[in-house]
C-alpha cells in the first residue's frame, strides 16, 4: 500500500518522518473499515433484506419489525456509553454549538470542501457515479443530519440524532459493499491495496475531528463567535460520542479539544493534490449546493429567474471566502480563487460580535431562549419537525 498515492499527499514520508505515531495511525487507518456495520450489511443480503426493511429494523422500538443479530449487537454497542462519556457535557456542547446555529450551519460548506481536497476522500464518489449530479441534495442530507446530531438531547440513544447517525453508519457500509463486492456483475471491484478500504477508519476520522469540530470552531472564531475553553471542551465531547455512534475506532477520537487541533495541525502538513474529480465537487457545490427557493419566500418562477443572476455572485463569493480556510495550493487545485470578496468575513464580523453582547446582556432573552429560536430558524429551513425546549444544562 502506497499512503501517498491513496491520499495524493504528496509529502507524506516527510509528514510521517515528524510526527511518526500520529501519521503510522493514519497510515494503518486507511486499510480499516467498520467491522460491525459491514457485518449489518452482510447479513442483510444473506437474509435476503431490503434497505428500507434494515433502516425500518434501526427503530427498535417496533415489535413489529425483526432487529436481526448483528444489528442488534451494533444497536446494543452504540447505545452503550464508553466509561469516558458524559451526557451532561454532550448536552452542554450541543447548547454552545445552537448558540449560533445559524452561523454554525454555514460552516457546512467549508466542511465539505475540507474533505473534497483528498483525493482518496472523493474515489468512492466518483466510483458511484454521483458527482456533480444530486449536489444540493447531499448538501441538504447532510445539513439535515448535523442538525438533528448536534441538537441538545438528540444523541441520547434511541433519539432521532442517534438514530440518524445509526443510518448513515450503515450507508456507509452498504457504500463500501457495493464498491468491494461485485453484486451486479460488472466485473469491477474496488482495489482495497491501491485505493484503501473505501469510506475508512482514517477518513472518517478526520472528517469528525478536522472537518465537524475543528474546522468549524475556526471558521467561527474567523466570523467573530467567541467560545470559552469549557464551551469549546464540551463541544469537542459531543463530537467525540457522535464519531463512537458512527462508528470511528473508539481510540481514534479526540479526548480534548487540544487533542483534535493537534490532528488537524497535522493533517494540514500533508501537501494534496486534489484531482479533476475533487475540482468537479467543488465546483458543483459551489454552483448547486445552496437553495434559493427555500430561502426566497416568492413563487417559483420568479426565484428561478433571480437564481440567473445571484448564483454567478453566490458562488464567486463562496469561491473567494472559502481561501480563508483552504491551505492555498489546494484552493488553486480545487478552483477556488480569492478576491476581495474574502473580506465579506471582515465585514459581517462586528456584527457578530455586535450579537454576542446584545444577547450577553439579556436583550435576545435567556440562552435557552435564544437555542431554541436558532433550532427553530435551522431546522425549518431544513424541512426538519421541531423539537422540544432543549434541556436546561449549561457550561461556563
Amino acid at each position: 500500500m502506497d499512503a501517498a498515492s491513496i491520499t495524493g499527499a504528496r509529502n507524506w514520508d516527510a509528514v510521517r518522518a515528524d510526527h511518526p505515531e500520529v501519521v503510522k495511525r493514519l497510515e494503518d487507518g486507511l486499510l480499516r473499515s467498520d467491522d460491525a456495520a459491514d457485518a449489518v450489511i452482510a447479513e442483510m443480503y444473506e437474509r435476503s433484506m431490503a434497505w428500507p426493511q434494515l433502516l425500518a429494523a434501526v427503530d427498535t422500538g417496533s415489535a413489529a419489525v425483526e432487529v436481526p443479530p448483528a444489528l442488534a449487537a451494533l444497536l446494543d454497542a452504540a447505545g452503550s456509553s464508553p466509561p469516558w462519556f458524559d451526557a451532561a457535557l454532550a448536552d452542554a456542547g450541543a447548547r454552545a454549538w445552537w448558540r449560533f446555529g445559524t452561523l454554525q450551519s454555514s460552516t457546512l460548506y467549508q466542511s465539505l470542501i475540507y474533505g473534497y481536497k483528498a483525493q482518496g476522500f472523493v474515489r468512492p464518489l466518483a466510483a458511484t457515479g454521483r458527482l456533480g449530479d444530486g449536489t444540493l441534495e447531499r448538501v441538504q442530507n447532510t445539513a439535515r443530519w448535523v442538525a438533528e446530531a448536534t441538537t441538545p438531547g438528540a444523541m441520547a440513544p434511541r433519539q432521532p440524532g442517534w438514530v440518524a447517525t445509526i443510518r448513515i453508519r450503515l450507508l456507509h457500509a452498504l457504500i463500501r459493499d457495493h464498491l468491494r463486492t461485485d453484486r451486479s456483475g460488472t466485473g469491477q471491484v474496488w482495489d482495497d491495496e491501491a485505493w484503501g478500504i473505501p469510506i475508512n477508519q482514517t477518513y472518517s476520522q478526520l472528517t469528525i475531528t478536522g472537518g465537524f469540530l475543528v474546522l468549524p470552531l475556526i471558521v467561527a472564531r474567523d466570523l467573530g463567535i467567541r467560545y470559552s475553553s469549557a464551551e469549546r471542551e464540551a463541544i469537542c465531547h459531543l463530537w467525540r460520542w457522535i464519531g463512537y455512534v458512527i462508528g470511528v475506532d473508539e481510540d481514534r477520537l479526540p479526548v480534548d479539544f487540544s487533542d483534535a487541533r493537534e490532528l488537524f495541525t497535522i493533517a494540514a502538513e500533508f501537501e494534496l493534490e486534489p484531482d479533476a474529480v475533487s475540482k468537479r465537487l467543488t465546483r458543483a457545490l459551489l454552483r448547486d449546493g445552496f437553495d434559493l427557493h427555500n430561502a426566497l419566500p416568492l413563487p417559483a418562477p420568479m426565484v428561478t429567474m433571480m437564481g440567473l443572476f445571484i448564483k454567478p455572485v453566490l458562488s464567486t463569493s463562496f469561491s473567494s471566502i472559502s481561501t480563508r480556510w483552504v491551505e492555498r495550493p489546494a484552493a488553486g487545485a480545487l478552483g477556488l480563487r480569492r478576491t476581495p470578496l474574502h473580506h465579506l468575513v471582515d465585514v459581517a464580523r462586528p456584527a457578530v460580535r455586535l450579537r454576542e453582547v446584545v444577547r450577553a446582556t439579556g436583550l435576545l432573552g435567556s440562552e435557552s431562549a435564544v437555542v431554541r429560536r436558532e433550532l427553530r430558524t435551522v431546522r425549518r429551513g431544513l424541512g426538519l419537525p421541531p423539537v422540544d425546549d432543549p434541556p436546561l444544562t449549561e457550561v461556563g
